[in-house]
C-alpha cells in the first residue's frame, strides 16, 4: 500500500511537471513565430547577452522540424505524455502497469529530444535559450518522477511493450500518431489565422523581383556596421532606418537575428530620419528629434563602439521618446547605457563631423528613391518584406547556390 501510494505521489508530481513543460513549450512556440515573422515589439525579455539570447535561437535553423516548430513538438508530445500520466495515476485504464511504462517511454523521448537539442546548441550555435534549458530540465525531472510512479520496468517488459504497440495496443500507436498529426495542423490554423500562410510563396515572388531590381551602390563604410563572421560577407543587407518609425523597430531584431545565425551576412544600418532638418528628401521641415536620435547612435559608436547598444535603447524606448519630444533626455539615457559622458556626446552631436555623415546617408536613400521605412536592399537591390525571416532566408540561398 506504501508503495502503491509511493507512485501515485510520483505519477501526480510528473503531471505537475509535464503541464508546466507545456506551458514552457507554448511560450517558445508564440516566441517562434514572433521572431521568425517580425511580430514581436522589440527584443525577448530573456535576452541576457550575447550568448543567453532566445531571439536568435528562435531565429536558427534548427528552431523548426519540417516546418514546424520544434517547441510545438514539444506541446503536443508534453500533452500526450501528460494523458498517459494521468489515466494511469487515476486508473483510467484496464492494464495500469503497462501504461505506466508507456509514460516512461514517452517522457525518455522527451530526454532525448532534450539532449540532441541540447548538443546541437553548444556546438553548432553559439547562443543558448534560458527558457529552452528551462525545458529540457523539466524533461529530466519529469522522467525521473515517472521513472519512479513507472510499475515493473524491466527490458523485457518494455521490449514486449513495444511490440504490443502494433497489436493489442494500437490506441498508443494512435496517441503517438497524433502528436506529428495536431503539430502540423496547429502550426498551419496559426499561420492561416495571422495571414502567413503562403509566407513561402511570397518570399520567392519577393526575391524574383529582388532579383530584378536596379542596382544602387552605397558607400558601406559609414553606418553601423554587423557582422559575426570575418570573412567577406555573401551577402550585404544595408537598412535605412528611422528610429521613430514603428516598423523599423519591428524590422531590427529580425534583421539582427539573421545576422547572428549568418557569419557569412553583413548588416548595415544607415539612419534615414523622417525629418526635413537632416534629410532633403522630407519636405516641410521636422522638430529635429529624428536626425538628433541618428546622430546620437552614430557619435555613440564613434566615441566608444557603442552604436548598436544606443540603437538597440533607442528602439526598445521608443514608445516613451516619442511621448517626451525631448532630445536633450534622450542624450542622458542613451549615455547612460552607453558609459559615455554626457558632455562628449552633445558635443559630437552638435559637431558637423557626424550629422554630416547623417546627412549623406540620407541622401543616399533619396537617390535610391526610397519610399519608407524601414528599406532594406540586399547586395545593392531593394528586398520588399526583408522584415520577416523567410524572405530574407530565400534571399540567402539564392546567392549561395
Amino acid at each position: 500500500m506504501k508503495n502503491t501510494a509511493s507512485k501515485n505521489t510520483s505519477l501526480l508530481l510528473a503531471m505537475i511537471v509535464t503541464l508546466i513543460g507545456v506551458g514552457v513549450h507554448i511560450y517558445l512556440s508564440l516566441h517562434y513565430y514572433d521572431v521568425k515573422f517580425g511580430l514581436s515589439d522589440g527584443q525577448s525579455f530573456c535576452n541576457i547577452n550575447e550568448v543567453m539570447n532566445c531571439d536568435a535561437v528562435s531565429a536558427s535553423k534548427f528552431s523548426s522540424l519540417l516546418g514546424v516548430p520544434i517547441a510545438l513538438w514539444g506541446v503536443m508530445t508534453n500533452l500526450v505524455l501528460f494523458y498517459f500520466l494521468a489515466v494511469t495515476r487515476f486508473n483510467m485504464v484496464e492494464d495500469q502497469e503497462r501504461t505506466s511504462r508507456y509514460a516512461l517511454l514517452l517522457s525518455g523521448v522527451t530526454v532525448v529530444a532534450s539532449v540532441v537539442m541540447g548538443t546541437i546548441s553548444v556546438t553548432a550555435m553559439s547562443n543558448l535559450c534560458l527558457f529552452c534549458i528551462t525545458a529540457y530540465v523539466l524533461s529530466i525531472i519529469g522522467f525521473i518522477f515517472t521513472w519512479l510512479g513507472a510499475s515493473d520496468v524491466s527490458a523485457k517488459n518494455i521490449s514486449n511493450d513495444i511490440k504490443d504497440i502494433f497489436s493489442s495496443e494500437k490506441w498508443v500507436l494512435g496517441f503517438l500518431l497524433a502528436i506529428p498529426a495536431f503539430a502540423f495542423l496547429a502550426n498551419i490554423m496559426y499561420l492561416e489565422s495571422h495571414g502567413l500562410s503562403d509566407i513561402e510563396k511570397i518570399a520567392k515572388e519577393r526575391v524574383a523581383y529582388w532579383q530584378v531590381a536596379p542596382q544602387q551602390n552605397f558607400d558601406l563604410t559609414t553606418g553601423l556596421s554587423m557582422q559575426k563572421g570575418t570573412g567577406e560577407p555573401v551577402m550585404t543587407i544595408v537598412e535605412f532606418a528611422d528610429f521613430r518609425c514603428s516598423h523599423c523597430k519591428h524590422a531590427a531584431p529580425v534583421l539582427h537575428n539573421f545576422v547572428k545565425n549568418h557569419p557569412d551576412v553583413r548588416l548595415i544600418y544607415k539612419p534615414f530620419p523622417l525629418d526635413g532638418t537632416c534629410n532633403e528628401a522630407i519636405k516641410g521641415g521636422g522638430d529635429g528629434i529624428s536626425c538628433g536620435l541618428a546622430v546620437a547612435a552614430l557619435c555613440s559608436e564613434k566615441l566608444a563602439q557603442k552604436g548598436w547598444e544606443a540603437h538597440d535603447h533607442i528602439f526598445e524606448n521608443q514608445d516613451e521618446i516619442i511621448r517626451t519630444m525631448n532630445l536633450d533626455k534622450n542624450l542622458e539615457s542613451i549615455a547612460t547605457v552607453t558609459g559615455i559622458k554626457l558632455d562628449d556626446l552633445k558635443a559630437c552631436v552638435k559637431g558637423t563631423e557626424v550629422p554630416e555623415i547623417v546627412r549623406k546617408n540620407a541622401k543616399e536613400g533619396e537617390v535610391a528613391q526610397i519610399q519608407g521605412t524601414p528599406a532594406i536592399f540586399i547586395n545593392g537591390k531593394v528586398l520588399n518584406g526583408a522584415q520577416s525571416i523567410p524572405v530574407l532566408e530565400a534571399a540567402y540561398k539564392s546567392l549561395k547556390k
